[in-house]
């Protein structure tokens, strides 16, 4: 490839088109998105747990864009990678900006597309979005789909945070671990994503109206103190809660103590 093409290849990592722009007849050409630091340090935290365990095949439920599995493809060239959304227009752009990965536009709980058993799932910022009476059916269809040492990664908003107007609920560890059961027993949780001053001097910083900070080593100064100091949290400050599961055989009752818990600090 010449280099000019090269070039050019290396800038469609962003469909940059769309950037410039009209919002209520007004002309833009810079977007932000204020929690973007936090996002990108919970995924990178869920990344990390996940290259931790031994795997070939992964499903994303709730995959949305699939950012995730675009990080992960990077990561694992040659691994089974699938995302499944009931969002078609999250699923268009997911096929467009990662599409060396398998994606299904359905409910996992009926998608019939998914003929494989997986090692490890993820349902990161999804339980929310799930009415509380249909949570039993789709934990169960994540367990179908699971080996029997399967692996379930979530992440879920705390209770520390009003319940957003697009959420059913938020939660606590134990009503997380509730959730969960009788398909899931919570091995490991993390309390994400702290709430203090400095998280909101960074975020004032990062976004807003009167100016847009882009010098380069001062945000990235600024990105690695929140994850060094402000990812993780405790459970009274926490915005986020993460927690690795193992499937539970046959989706007996899970145990409280049936694995030991390791809590961030």
């Amino acid at each position: 490839m010449e280099r000019q093409a090269r070039i050019q290849e290396s800038r469609y990592q962003f469909p940059y088109h769309y950037i410039p722009g009209f919002e209520s007849g007004d002309f833009v050409q810079a977007r932000t998105l204020s929690w973007g630091h936090v996002y990108l340090a919970y995924l990178r935290f869920v990344i990390g747990l996940i290259r931790s365990c031994p795997f070939d095949s992964l499903l994303d439920v709730g995959c949305g864009d699939g950012r995730l599995l675009c990080e992960l493809r990077a990561l694992y060239p040659d691994k089974i990678l699938v995302g499944i959304d009931m969002s078609e227009s999250a699923i268009r752009y997911a096929r467009a900006l990662s599409p060396n990965v398998e994606y299904v536009c359905g409910d996992v709980v009926r998608a019939g597309e998914l003929k494989r058993e997986f090692d490890i799932a993820t349902a990161i910022e999804v339980l929310e979005h799930i009415p509380p009476e249909q949570v039993g059916d789709f934990l169960r269809a994540i367990h179908e789909r699971l080996k029997p040492d399967g692996v379930l990664i979530v992440t879920v908003p705390s209770a520390n945070v009003p319940v957003a107007r697009k959420h059913y609920r938020h939660f606590d560890l134990d009503s997380l671990r509730g959730a969960l059961s009788p398909y899931f027993a919570v091995s490991e949780h993390h309390f994400l994503n702290k709430t203090s001053r400095s998280a909101k001097y960074i975020k004032r910083l990062l976004v807003n109206r009167w100016f847009i900070l882009n010098h380069r080593r001062l945000l990235n100064c600024l990105y690695r103190y929140y994850e060094k100091r402000l990812l993780k949290a405790d459970e009274r400050t926490a915005k986020r809660i993460c927690a690795v599961c193992r499937k539970c055989a046959g989706g007996e009752k899970a145990q409280p103590h049936i694995a030991p818990i390791r809590s961030s600090p």
